[in-house]
């Protein structure tokens, strides 16, 4: 029962994973120190998908569901929660672009963010000119 848990809280450590690998640099708009741990996880995810190796958090989660007496989904996390379920089969490496184009969205936007507030610091108007 306890490794069954670990497991689930293995799905849980890399679904929040994912989730701010997605939305982090848009929450370093608000809070800017975020981006540094986000840039590792972006670091981190863009060497998963160049180099395509399996991500350590899908092992871990496999063991500890081996562990509980359960067989191990085959394939990755992405391919076996994700892929026919939050989009369609097969699309994951569309979802992938999506995700990261999110992230130079995000990352445009905290920029403009953070340029903005330095300029209001210094006095300097920050918005058009009318």
């Amino acid at each position: 029962m306890v490794w069954r848990a670990l497991g689930d809280a293995m799905f849980v450590l890399h679904a929040a994973f994912l989730l701010f690998f997605v939305i982090g640099a848009f929450l370093a708009w608000k809070w800017a120190k975020l981006i540094w741990v986000h840039l590792g996880i972006v670091v981190w995810n863009l060497a998963i998908v160049i180099v395509d190796y399996d991500c350590p958090f899908t092992g871990v989660e496999k063991y500890f569901r081996r562990r509980g007496g359960e067989t191990p989904y085959e394939g990755g996390f992405i391919n076996h929660y994700l892929d026919g379920t939050i989009w369609p089969e097969g699309a994951t490496p569309v979802a992938e672009k999506v995700g990261f184009a999110l992230v130079l969205i995000g990352y445009a936007g905290f920029f403009v963010v953070r340029q903005r507030r330095r300029a209001k610091l210094r006095g300097e108007s920050v918005g058009p000119r009318t």
